[in-house]
């Protein structure tokens, strides 16, 4: 019993030492492997910023030249600043002369994907749209802080920014003729523009989705140049319906990518910060960027430039992972069966070298070492200790009428009566062939009473199964004397042992 316990013990150890070490490297391997993800994801975003960042770069480049033709253009700016101070005929005049003198240019710059070309007064009243002529003279001081900023400060500036009837990225440069400041430039290039030249630049699916408040405006929501649908993505926001979206897939992405991560994108979103996500689907990794678009001043994200992309990174990251997983419960599985069997092996070992084969009880070599110890512990500190004899009567009829295979059964069911017969703290083993000891920690009196139970039991079983043999056993009690030794308190039990036999057997003498 004690040695399946311990086996037991073994087991459950070798199990909790596996469950924590794999745990261990399981939580490793999987930091390990969020962190090439993440890798990858923040790659996706840089590569994303960088189109985003090309192309702003390729619009400034574009508006700079505007502004530097057109300040060197001595008829514009004779225009310009006679309708600064001009009378309203006197501007509507001058607005017609601007405009036949900018029309052709204009059309010239749409092919470098400008969009809007805005001329506004020092005191930020438009004074023509090229692209749009027939509006003008409204004041833009509340409407437009890169045209305030760009008047009241002689700065340049430049930013997605919403209008009255249009959101863009603009540039907007002051005008000087003489040193005197007679107004400012506006340069705008649409989300719609830089959607599709970072589709180019890139060669990967991308969209712009501006916030729902840049479409408060009436005149807005009434735009059919750049329409603008709800975006995928999320309910606060439109996308630009370029001839560039793949439609079918956008709608096919709806169903099998945004809404299983809807939840993350909102919270993500929440925060106006930069984000990627991935998502598995039939086998391919899609990864999601948001590269967040502030508006002109920076304080508020209004826009997402967003891209959608597979990775084959990501999905050899994943198997990877797997397959180390595998491997590492494998090759941990192979070493912790190993101490397993030396635990285990260790343990039948020392059963081996601690209990008798047959019976299950202490064997003599065992028991003699164990309790010198305890005669050792007993002699110094006075307490009851006696050796007890113990002896079949007869068994050698049983083997020679019976065979060695009832004898063996005899053995065992003897030695499992005596130990469960005792207690704890008292010990039992076979001392050779049918001969057992036991070390009772009693005094005389009390350790008769529990030989004297044994002695009943044995004389009471029935031996062998169908066969209802009836055995006796003789004991031989010796008690601690002050003056003893081991060994001549065991030689005194012995003596006792054989008077029992030879004054008629089945009884004790002490």
């Amino acid at each position: 019993m004690i040695f399946l316990k311990n086996i037991q013990k073994h087991l459950l150890l070798v199990i909790a030492l596996f469950v924590f070490v794999f745990s261990v490297i399981f939580a490793l391997l999987l930091t390990q492997r969020d962190s090439e993800i993440d890798e990858v994801l923040h790659e996706q975003l840089r590569f994303l910023e960088i189109s985003y960042k090309q192309a702003l770069d390729r619009f400034e480049v574009i508006s700079k030249n505007v502004y530097i033709s057109l300040q060197n253009d001595d008829k514009f700016l004779d225009i310009l600043s006679k309708s600064v101070d001009a009378k309203k005929e006197q501007k509507e005049i001058l607005r017609k002369a601007l405009h036949k003198h900018l029309k052709d240019e204009f059309e010239k710059l749409k092919s470098l994907e400008i969009r809007y070309l805005q001329i506004v007064l020092p005191n930020n009243k438009s004074f023509l749209r090229v692209h749009k002529p027939t509006k003008f003279g409204d004041d833009l001081t509340n409407i437009r802080h890169s045209v305030k900023y760009a008047n009241s400060y002689n700065s340049s500036i430049s930013g997605f920014e919403q209008g009255k009837t249009s959101h863009a990225f603009r540039h907007v440069y002051p005008i000087y003729k003489n040193a005197k400041h007679i107004g400012v430039v506006d340069i705008g290039f649409s989300s719609t523009m830089l959607q599709n030249y970072t589709m180019r630049a890139s060669d990967i699916h991308t969209h712009f989705i501006v916030n729902k408040n840049v479409f408060d405006s009436q005149a807005w929501k009434g735009n059919k140049e750049e329409p603008y649908h709800q975006s995928i993505e999320h309910k606060d926001f439109m996308f630009s319906m370029s001839d560039h979206i793949d439609h079918k897939r956008l709608d096919e992405s709806q169903a099998t990518l945004i809404f299983p991560i809807a939840e993350q994108i909102n919270k993500n979103i929440a925060t106006g910060k930069e984000f990627s996500l991935y998502k598995e689907i039939d086998s391919k990794i899609r990864v999601l960027a948001f590269l967040p678009i502030k508006n002109v001043k920076g304080d508020k994200t209004v826009a997402y430039l967003v891209s959608y992309t597979d990775s084959k990174r990501i999905s050899t990251i994943k198997e990877k992972f797997e397959i180390y997983i595998i491997l590492n419960f494998v090759i941990l599985s192979l070493i912790f069966i190993f101490v397993y069997k030396i635990l285990s092996n260790s343990e039948i070992l020392k059963k081996e070298l601690q209990y008798d084969g047959l019976t299950g009880v202490f064997n003599r070599k065992y028991f003699i070492k164990t309790v010198e110890d305890e005669f050792i512990k007993s002699k110094r500190l006075k307490h009851d200790f006696c050796i007890v004899m113990a002896d079949i009567d007869h068994f050698k009829n049983i083997n020679d009428t019976y065979g060695h295979q009832c004898g063996d059964i005899v053995l065992r069911d003897i030695s499992y009566l005596m130990s469960t017969s005792i207690r704890s703290v008292d010990m039992l083993g076979r001392y050779g062939g049918e001969e057992f000891i036991f070390l009772i920690s009693a005094n005389a009196e009390n350790t008769y009473k529990v030989v004297q139970n044994v002695r009943k039991k044995i004389e009471k079983f029935d031996f062998c199964n169908e066969k209802h043999l009836k055995l006796t056993a003789s004991f031989g009690i010796a008690c601690l004397k002050d003056e003893d030794t081991l060994e001549e308190l065991i030689k005194y039990a012995d003596m006792a042992l054989y008077k029992s036999k030879n004054s008629g057997r089945n009884r004790i003498t002490i």
